[in-house]
């Protein structure tokens, strides 16, 4: 498998509930960010590193299954944040302080 330009493949840490036939529900009309791992990155990815975990926005990702496993791909530019080594994330909030 090779990615082109500055993509990214995320194995993402949490999927939304499917419905029978396979569709996600989202959580809320107005779906958090969410986390993953990056497992591949385009030739063209400046600042993505595979293993580097990462907050996305699941809207602007396109849902893609290999080998029975669900991943995003999305462009490196629509990464929300990229955590430090060791760091902890976690979306709690679409905003801050609500």
């Amino acid at each position: 498998m090779d990615i082109l330009g500055s993509i990214v493949l995320i194995k993402p840490d949490h999927l939304p509930e499917k419905t029978k036939r396979g569709l996600y529900i989202p959580a809320t009309a107005k779906e958090l960010p969410q986390t993953g791992t990056i497992m591949d990155c385009g030739p063209a990815c400046k600042d993505a590193k595979k293993g580097m975990r990462v907050i996305f926005p699941r809207k602007s990702a396109s849902a893609i299954i290999i080998d029975d496993i669900d991943y995003y791909l999305i462009p490196e530019g629509r990464v929300i944040y990229k955590a430090g080594e060791g760091e902890t994330i976690e979306v709690k909030s679409k905003y801050f302080g609500t």
